[in-house]
């Protein structure tokens, strides 16, 4: 009954689709806002009884494939996220002194509502406890379409996120804990129970790799889940590929997407004339599957699936090149560091306000080192931290001894 009443209520909303909506999408900000009137709990004026537990003792409940809470549980915390730079969207990020934890409110403009610092009571019975690619989140459960990979979904209808997340007394931010790689690796080995994940964090002495991670979707209407390889493209076997910003913007992916390849004897030219990008040679596909690169191989030209090729209509005698181009929107990029022999990326995304600033040239070049502050996350085994606010508040750099 109780799922039934949250489907009801998501179909009502008009939000029955969020299994399609991707984890990184436009946050609608409005600059410096006071937070609006509203009640402000406190444990004792809280509804019903209430049972406390720790973040921790929370996810060692966490069971494969996600688990509905049905025990009355609840967890409190304070808020360490804030999507005013739009790097974070439709969550919020609450930690106790035990640990943190990603709570999937589904709303925009969260930082005009819940305060860095604030305290963030949270009923979890009847939510589910899940994990996206290892990383703890608490949601409503998931839904049960056969699009949805998820093991939990928004919490995006207001009702019901008045039910389960109650607004707490205002206090100030927390500091970010300073780490060591060792203190990652611990939380590695633990996996969902890790410590670190979810919490604000600080790293220093970062060095940059010179190496991302990003996947743009060619056509970002039609299915690109794992199991659609033909419409992937994975920025990762090679270096940047150019890239030199935190993140993309869609005018700075249609840039990249046309920059040429440029060597000391000057710009690269196909037998045409036409010039040679740099991201001409990457590859459609994913993981194992590879279909060619984007410059050179249309839909048509690799796909035997008449279901997989109809989908793609007249865009299938397009270059996949030139799908892109017709189809361009923001994207994000992960930036690999080094962290004392961890690798780290540093996620942004293409909708935040700083998503086409420029990585500080001396991390590029090798001759400076950086101090981070952001929200640590796990991902399929490997750390990840997610910039709170923007680098120049967010990432400090300093010159590597020796190097001047």
């Amino acid at each position: 009954m109780k799922k039934i009443l949250i489907y009801f209520a998501a179909f009502a909303a008009l939000v029955s689709c969020t299994d399609l909506k991707e984890e990184w999408q436009p946050v609608l900000t409005c600059g410096d806002i006071e937070p609006a009137p509203k009640t402000l709990y406190t444990e004792s004026s809280l509804p019903g009884e209430v049972n406390f537990i720790s973040i921790t003792d929370l996810k060692k409940m966490y069971k494969s494939g996600g688990l509905e809470i049905e025990d009355n549980v609840w967890i409190k915390g304070q808020v360490t996220s804030s999507d005013k730079s739009g790097n974070i969207y439709r969550e919020l990020y609450i930690q106790d002194e035990t640990g943190g934890i990603d709570v999937k409110v589904g709303k925009s403009s969260l930082y005009s509502e819940y305060l860095l610092g604030q305290w963030v009571y949270v009923n979890c019975k009847g939510l589910q406890l899940g994990a996206y690619n290892g990383m703890p989140q608490l949601g409503a459960p998931p839904d049960e379409t056969s699009t949805n990979e998820y093991e939990t979904s928004y919490i995006d209808v207001q009702v019901l996120i008045d039910q389960h997340v109650f607004p707490g007394a205002y206090d100030e931010p927390l500091d970010p804990i300073a780490i060591t790689p060792a203190d990652i690796r611990t939380s590695i080995n633990k996996g969902f129970t890790g410590e670190l994940w979810g919490k604000l964090v600080k790293l220093d002495g970062l060095t940059y790799k010179n190496e991302i991670f990003a996947l743009v979707y060619p056509n970002p209407n039609l299915p690109h889940k794992s199991g659609n390889p033909e419409n992937r493209v994975f920025f990762s076997d090679k270096g940047t590929w150019g890239i030199t910003t935190w993140a993309m913007s869609k005018n700075k992916m249609l840039e990249y997407l046309d920059t040429p390849y440029v060597t000391p004897n000057g710009a690269m030219v196909n037998p045409d004339g036409t010039p040679v990008c740099i991201w001409d040679e990457v590859e459609v596909g994913s993981g194992n599957t590879r279909y060619g690169a984007i410059a050179r191989i249309t839909p048509a030209s690799v796909l035997k699936d008449g279901k997989t090729l109809d989908s793609f209509g007249d865009d299938a005698y397009l270059t996949y090149k030139e799908i892109m181009r017709k189809y361009a929107s923001a994207n994000y990029v992960s930036h690999y560091f080094d962290f004392g022999g961890i690798d780290v990326q540093v996620r942004t995304s293409g909708y935040a306000k700083f998503s086409d600033e420029e990585l500080d040239g001396r991390l590029r070049e090798g001759t400076g080192s950086a101090t981070i502050v952001g929200i640590l996350t796990i991902y399929n085994d490997s750390a990840q931290i997610t910039l709170v606010d923007e680098p120049s508040i967010s990432v400090k750099v300093k010159d590597v001894a020796g190097t001047n």
